[in-house]
């Protein structure tokens, strides 16, 4: 038989598994928007890899520093 206490170790293994992946989806979200905007603007400007480029680049920047606040929320407690 299981006691109470015992069962709130899953559910915080859940909670911290889903603040992670929160923190995935947003470096993945920005890079995928980075690209789309580059490559729509090498389409509009004819200048083909420069702008997907510059777009992935900052996607990836604005992704990581998007997770790393996301991280430094999540060591000081969640709040």
């Amino acid at each position: 038989m299981t006691q109470r206490g015992d069962d709130r170790g899953g559910y915080q293994f859940l909670g911290t598994a889903a603040w992670f992946a929160g923190m995935g989806w947003a470096i993945a979200i920005a890079l995928v928007l980075g690209v789309l905007a580059g490559n729509w603007l090498d389409g509009r400007a004819g200048t083909h890899p420069l702008f997907l480029l510059i777009g992935l680049f900052l996607g990836l920047a604005l992704g990581l520093f998007s997770a790393g606040r996301m991280l430094l929320r999540f060591l000081n407690g969640g709040a």
